[in-house]
């Protein structure tokens, strides 16, 4: 096995991983949101399901589905950026700016479009 290869390896694992606590953290959110704003709730399980297959699909190794699994990472990160300065869609009105996992999430964002795209270009 080459070094790319084993750092590409290595690269899905670590990405895999984040996405896997991205999605623990919204489905810990979408519990109590399902109580308060039941559309919300509903969109972070979905999406927490949809960022679990992509994490899935880094784990296997599937190529075919890379691309998709980084655009489902840009609109997360987009979207987050996006619902606290402008109106969030559905809701009408912009969501608190700041919170920790709003900022956990931020964070978590980047470093799994960063880990993705290296994966993506090192195929």
């Amino acid at each position: 096995m080459n070094n790319v290869s084993a750092m590409n390896k290595s690269l899905r694992l670590v990405g895999g991983i984040l996405m896997i606590l991205w999605s623990g953290i919204h489905l810990f959110l979408a519990k109590e949101l399902l109580k308060v704003l039941p559309v919300v709730g509903e969109f972070f399980v979905i999406d927490a399901v949809l960022v679990i297959i992509g994490a899935l699909v880094m784990f296997m190794g599937f190529r075919l589905l890379y691309i998709p699994v980084l655009v489902l990472n840009w609109a997360n990160y987009l979207l987050l950026a996006e619902s606290r300065i402008f109106p969030a869609p559905v809701l009408g009105f912009p969501l608190p700016a700041i919170n920790s996992f709003v900022v956990g999430t931020f964070f978590l964002d980047i470093i799994i479009i960063a880990v993705n795209t290296v994966v993506f270009v090192t195929k």
